[in-house]
């Protein structure tokens, strides 16, 4: 049995990759073959190469270090704002919440980039501004699972929380957050995914470093293979990131598939506390200030030499030389 299901799970990763093995044998051959012009696009293994030049000359780490201090900060920002903001108006404000949610919609399918000249206005070229765009866009996300989650929340636990006493407040910290804690971490994990594409994006835009900025700054250089480079990098990055998401959630509160399976006339499963996957949560938590720390100390230094150079220099410093090998 154990074979037969080791069998089976190698054909199904088979089967599953099997579309990007062909999309990749394409790319590596079709300008090869000349199908189509080698310039414009070159081979995956010559994309490779520079993916592997990037990660040598230390650069790439620099980039993934900033643009991670960027995401990381904006969604914190968005999470402080998101989640009390969802409580407030999922539970305790029920009324201004149906007032106000079809304005909140509205707002949620603004275009970010159509918003930047008022960040910029309001907070200048700086950080600031991106970090702006990046809460922006992943706040409605978390604020909009909140409502729903708070919403969910199983009424047995309010009701037997308000048999004890509890008060109104202490219902929302200790029964109605950790309740909607799965749903919430839904928002959270679709606000980072949206979050860490708009960041590039706004880079290319104006920035000194970050992914998005590698990308803009080969394709001002005519570096073909590094545009291809950074942009598979994003790519790859982005689904890693997705993927580490839904493994820390299923990690967190894998106690719902706990109670999903368990028989109706059997025993009913022993449920853990409201922080199950507590090691999981702290080395989150950990990295993730690790990061913060990290990365805001490169993002100060690369901010200070961005403001000491002159345009050219600017170039030169921040996008890697020219004849590095990643010209045509």
């Amino acid at each position: 049995m154990g074979a037969s299901a080791s069998i089976k799970k190698l054909r199904h990763l088979l089967l599953r990759w099997s579309g990007v093995a062909l999309f990749l044998l394409a790319w590596e051959l079709a300008p090869r073959l000349e199908w189509v012009d080698p310039y414009f696009l070159p081979p995956f293994s010559t994309v490779v190469a520079e993916i592997d030049r990037l990660f040598t000359s230390a650069w790439l780490s620099v980039h993934i270090l900033v643009s991670l201090w960027r995401a990381l900060a904006g969604l914190l920002i968005a999470v402080l704002i998101g989640i009390p903001a969802g409580l407030l108006l999922g539970r305790v404000y029920p009324r201004i919440a149906n007032a106000v949610s079809p304005l909140l919609k509205v707002l949620s399918q603004v275009n970010p980039f159509s918003l930047l000249p008022v960040f910029v206005l309001f907070f200048g070229i700086g950080e600031a501004a991106k970090l702006a765009v990046v809460a922006w866009v992943s706040v409605w996300p978390v604020l909009f699972y909140t409502m729903t989650g708070s919403r969910n929340v199983d009424t047995v636990q309010e009701k037997t929380a308000a048999s004890m006493g509890i008060g109104p407040w202490a219902l929302l910290v200790k029964v109605i957050l950790p309740g909607a804690l799965p749903t919430i971490f839904v928002g959270v994990r679709i606000a980072a995914t949206v979050t860490f594409y708009i960041l590039v994006a706004a880079e290319m835009l104006g920035a000194s470093a970050g992914l998005g900025y590698l990308v803009h700054n080969a394709a001002m250089n005519y570096q073909i293979p590094r545009i291809y480079a950074g942009a598979t990098f994003i790519v790859v990055f982005g689904f890693l990131l997705n993927r580490g998401l839904i493994a820390l959630g299923d990690r967190l509160f894998c106690w719902q598939e706990t109670e999903a399976v368990a028989p109706a006339d059997g025993p009913a499963p022993s449920r853990p506390s409201w922080r199950p996957g507590r090691f999981s949560a702290c080395a989150a938590a950990a990295a993730t200030v690790v990061l913060l720390v990290l990365g805001g100390i490169e993002v100060g230094k690369v901010n200070r030499e961005a403001a000491s150079l002159t345009p050219g220099d600017h170039s030169r410093h921040f996008g890697t030389p020219v004849d590095s090998g990643s010209g045509s």
